[in-house]
């Protein structure tokens, strides 16, 4: 028995995602950092980010994709994505030993992780297929 796939987050629109979250991402800690170092900042974000961006892309948010493919509505998987940012982002910020796991840092951390990971599923929102009626594909089974 297998179970009704109504949003399917295929291969392409997770890195598209995945970029899009390395983007806001970059964004918003240029933005914290301030100064003069708001290019820098993006830049270095970018280039250091791109391969762990990939790698918690394709190791955390292909299976939360694939655990919410019989969900129906977008909006569940976009908070989802969030909630999933947040614990990263937690779980980042604990294990960083020099700011001493502080609330405040932990909080900004998850704020951005979780607002980045979900603002990058709203960019796929077109790229993923939906069925309301949750009909498999003869072919793909």
């Amino acid at each position: 028995m297998t179970r009704p796939r109504r949003v399917v987050l295929g291969t392409s629109a997770l890195a598209a995602g995945a970029l899009a979250s390395l983007l806001c991402l970059a964004t918003a800690l240029a933005v914290t950092n301030g100064g003069n170092w708001f290019l820098p900042t993006i830049l270095a974000t970018l280039i250091w980010g791109a391969v762990p961006a990939a790698v918690l892309a394709f190791c955390a948010g292909a299976p939360l994709g694939i655990l919410l493919q019989p969900v129906r509505s977008q909006w569940l998987h976009v908070a989802a994505f969030a909630g999933l940012g947040a614990l990263i982002g937690t779980g980042l910020a604990a294990l960083r030993p020099w700011s001493g796991a502080s609330a405040g840092f932990m909080l900004s951390a998850a704020l951005m992780m979780g607002g980045a990971l979900a603002i990058g599923r709203l960019a796929v929102w077109r790229l993923v297929s939906v069925d309301p009626e949750g009909h498999q594909d003869p072919l793909s089974a």
